[in-house]
């Protein structure tokens, strides 16, 4: 159902759930525990999520929604919930490698990382839930505006189109668009570029994406941890070395 193979600090987790790695509670249910290892693993400092074959999530089986019926469901939007909130606050850079079709539920969870790319060719990317006939649940309402251009807001979440990858760059679904052949390395090449960020300024700042207007001001005492700690000091110093040649204003 999930793979997961970890190298020089990246994690990759694949979905491998058939057909087209479909979300039911079960699976749901069993990224989400994969995410908490993976977060609480201090060997891990990024994750790269991918699919298998030709889909990286299709989104809900929604035979089994139809089938099972209001229990089935009530469970569903529950596990979903969950686990979209816990990858919009995964605390670790977390880049997805889409590699085939992403729609509804699986576009969500696209969004819900912090980087996209996506592999060039025959995929597809949408957000059908208002054809299929439901509402976006308030937690995949808020990645999607987040992740989708202003300007497209409107016509990816109320058209509920499919489309191609550079389609999708162009509203903000992904961010990249290279071959397929390239897609896990690149994506482990950002990961890792963003792993090389301090831990606590990363999900610090992840979490002022997230925050409800007025409530950045919730953040200032951390945030003032953070600039005055010494890690944060041998940090900037790093950087100006390799920026400017010197670290410190003597000449």
């Amino acid at each position: 159902m999930i793979q997961r193979s970890d190298e020089s600090g990246a994690a990759a987790i694949r979905m491998a759930h058939e057909p087209a790695n479909v979300l039911t509670v079960e699976f749901s249910d069993a990224l989400a525990a994969e995410f908490d290892r993976v977060r609480d693993d201090d060997s891990v400092r990024a994750v790269v999520l991918t699919g298998t074959g030709s889909a990286f999530s299709a989104g809900v089986e929604l035979f089994r929604v139809v089938d099972e019926g209001p229990r089935y469901v009530e469970a569903l939007l529950d596990s979903l919930g969950a686990l979209f909130s816990m990858l919009r606050a995964f605390p670790k850079p977390l880049v997805a490698a889409v590699n085939g079709h992403a729609v509804a539920g699986g576009a969500v969870i696209a969004c819900a990382c912090d980087y996209r790319l996506m592999a060039s060719g025959g995929g597809r990317v949408g957000l059908p839930e208002l054809k299929v006939g439901v509402p976006f649940p308030p937690i995949a309402s808020e990645i999607v505006r987040s992740a989708v251009s202003a300007q497209y807001q409107r016509e990816v979440m109320l058209l509920g189109r499919l489309y191609d990858p550079e389609a999708a760059a162009e509203r903000g679904l992904v961010d990249e668009v290279i071959p397929a052949d390239e897609l896990l390395p690149r994506a482990r090449e950002v990961a890792l570029d963003l792993a090389s960020i301090p831990a606590a300024t990363y999900s610090l700042t992840k979490r002022q994406f997230a925050s409800p207007p007025g409530g950045l001001a919730d953040l200032e005492a951390e945030l003032g941890t953070i600039w005055t700690a010494d890690d944060t000091r041998e940090h900037i110093r790093g950087y100006l070395k390799r920026t400017l040649g010197r670290s410190s204003a003597a000449r």
